[in-house]
C-alpha cells in the first residue's frame, strides 16, 4: 500500500483487505496448536525500579549517541543491576512483529545497543527472541528480512524463532481468555527484557510493552485475539500479561506513529527514549505522549480510560492510578 507522506488519515478497511491477501492461507501453526501440556507458568518477579513505594519511569531526550541514551535512561531508574544479576539467564523480546521498519519494527541499532551495554556491564547469557504476527509469517523471513538474523550472527547472539518453539498452554482465567499456549524456552530464562516501540494500532489503540507480549503467544491463539470483530483486541491482548512480565523495560520513542499501526501509519518524531519496570506506568507515559500530536487515532480521553490500560488496572498488571508512579528526567 502507498500513502502520501502528508496524508493523516489510515484506511483501515483498505489495509485489513491488504493483510488478509498477504496471510499465509497454509501455514501449519495457523490452521492447528500442539502443546506439551498444561502448566501453571508464571514469570512475575517484583519491579525493583522503585522510589517511596512508587514506580519510576525515565524519559530521556535523544541525541546522536543511542547506546548513551539507553544508558542514561536506564541508569535514571536505578540501573541494569536493579534488575539483573551477572548469572541470569536473559531474554530480550523486541519487536519484529512484521519486517516493516522502525517503528514498525524494532531499530537495529536501539537492539544492538541494548545488548552491547548489558555485555559490558557484565551480563553475557542473551538470547533474542520473537515471533511475527500472523499476516507476516514465517518468522524467519521477518528476521531475514529486517536484517535480523544477520545482525545476530554477527554478534553471536542466539536468536529465538518462537514458530520452531515447543508450546505449553497456561491457564489465564480472565475476563476474556481462558488457556493460551506460551513458547515454552521462557521457562529456561531467569529475566526478560522488553524493547517495545512507542506507536498506536489501528485495532488495540496503541502498541506498546502491555501488547509486546502477544509475540510469546502461539499463532493459533492469536487468532483468538480477532474473534468478535476485532472488538477486544485490546482486552485480550492485555491478558495475555498475566501469567508473564518483563523485568525491565526501554521503549525507543525516537520515532512513533500517531494513525495506524502497528506496520504502517503517520509517523512523528518524539525523539524519546524511556525505562521502567512497571508496563501500565510506561504505557500510560507512551500514550501521552503520543496524544501531544494531531492525528486520526485511537488515543483520545485520559490514557487511564482506554482499554489496555483499565483491563490492566482490573488484572494487578502494575500502577493503577498516577499517584503510584513518578517520571524522572
Amino acid at each position: 500500500m502507498e500513502f502520501r507522506s502528508e496524508e493523516v488519515n489510515f484506511h483501515r478497511e483498505e489495509y485489513m483487505d491488504y493483510l488478509a491477501e498477504m496471510r499465509s492461507k497454509d501455514y501449519p501453526l495457523l490452521t492447528g496448536k500442539e502443546v506439551v501440556g498444561k502448566v501453571n507458568f508464571s514469570h512475575r518477579n517484583p519491579n525493583p525500579y522503585t522510589r517511596d513505594g512508587k514506580a519510576l519511569v525515565s524519559f530521556v531526550m535523544a541525541g546522536e549517541d543511542i547506546k548513551n541514551d539507553i544508558q542514561n535512561a536506564v541508569r535514571l531508574i536505578g540501573g541494569f543491576d536493579k534488575s539483573l544479576k551477572p548469572e541470569d539467564r536473559i531474554l530480550i523480546k523486541p519487536n519484529f512483529n512484521s519486517d516493516d521498519p522502525p517503528p514498525g519494527s524494532t531499530d537495529l541499532d536501539f537492539l544492538c545497543g541494548v545488548i552491547e551495554l548489558l555485555q559490558e556491564y557484565g551480563y553475557h547469557n542473551i538470547s533474542v527472541g520473537e515471533g511475527a504476527g500472523r499476516p507476516w509469517v514465517p518468522t524467519k523471513k521477518v528476521f531475514e528480512n529486517s536484517g535480523l538474523s544477520a545482525k545476530m550472527a554477527e554478534m553471536m547472539i542466539p536468536l529465538l524463532d518462537f514458530d520452531k518453539s515447543e508450546y505449553m498452554d497456561v491457564p489465564i482465567d480472565g475476563e476474556y481468555l481462558d488457556v493460551i499456549g506460551y513458547a515454552k524456552e521462557l521457562e529456561d530464562f531467569d529475566k526478560i527484557i522488553y524493547l517495545p516501540t512507542m506507536k498506536t494500532h489501528y485495532l488495540a489503540g496503541f502498541s506498546m510493552s502491555l501488547k509486546l507480549t502477544v509475540g510469546l503467544v502461539h499463532l493459533y491463539d492469536r487468532a483468538i485475539l480477532h474473534g468478535d470483530n476485532h472488538l477486544f483486541v485490546s482486552q485480550r491482548s492485555t491478558e495475555m500479561n498475566i501469567p508473564i512480565k518483563p523485568d525491565l523495560i526501554i521503549m525507543d520513542g525516537r520515532i512513533s506513529f500517531v494513525s495506524g499501526g502497528p506496520a504502517i501509519g503517520l509517523a512523528v518524531h518524539p525523539g524519546a527514549v524511556l525505562a521502567s519496570g512497571d508496563q501500565v506506568a510506561m504505557d500510560v507515559q507512551g500514550v501521552r505522549l503520543l496524544q501531544n500530536y494531531a492525528a486520526v487515532n485511537h488515543l483520545t480521553g485520559d490514557a487511564w480510560d482506554l482499554p489496555q490500560i483499565k483491563t490492566a488496572v482490573k488484572h494487578g498488571l502494575g500502577v493503577r492510578k498516577d499517584g503510584e508512579w513518578v517520571l524522572v528526567r
